[in-house]
């Protein structure tokens, strides 16, 4: 009879182990908004000759910053071209990494710089934000035109 209420006793220790490993809240992790997260502002725009030249706000975590990308899309009359007023559909996008040339991150300021624009075509283009937290959205500057 003592080893039946033992074998019960440690049957029941185990099934209430085996269950309270299955309670609890789970979910994927996220980035800490306070520490992990940034956002991104234009702050200076500049068309000179063929180059943009970007000046780039970034408010928060500027150290998670990992890829700058500036999306381009050319504006007039071909159907492969966009239109002022119309959605903003990026044709064409270059990218920069961290440590790479082109990518100039000083405190919270970026500083952005392409030079294949055509002379004479107007350009609308935003900047995207990836951070190196893979669960972090991209962020986005507003969209900007850049005249010949």
């Amino acid at each position: 009879m003592r080893q039946m209420i033992i074998i019960i006793t440690l049957l029941l220790f185990a099934q209430s182990a085996l269950l309270g490993c299955a309670l609890g809240k789970k979910e994927w992790p996220s980035a800490q908004e306070s520490e992990d997260s940034f956002s991104l502002e234009l702050i200076q725009g500049v068309r000179q000759d063929n180059c943009l030249l970007l000046e780039v706000a970034v408010k928060g975590a500027a150290h998670r910053l990992w890829r700058a990308s500036i999306q381009l899309e050319t504006v007039g009359g071909d159907d492969s071209e966009g239109c002022i007023g119309c959605p903003f559909v990026p044709r064409d996008a270059v990218h920069f990494t961290r440590n790479q040339k082109g990518f100039v991150l000083e405190g919270n300021n970026l500083k952005l710089s392409i030079c294949n624009l055509e002379q004479g075509k107007e350009y609308r283009f935003r900047v995207a934000g990836k951070s190196e937290l893979s669960i972090s959205p991209l962020e986005y500057t507003d969209v900007f035109v850049a005249e010949p």
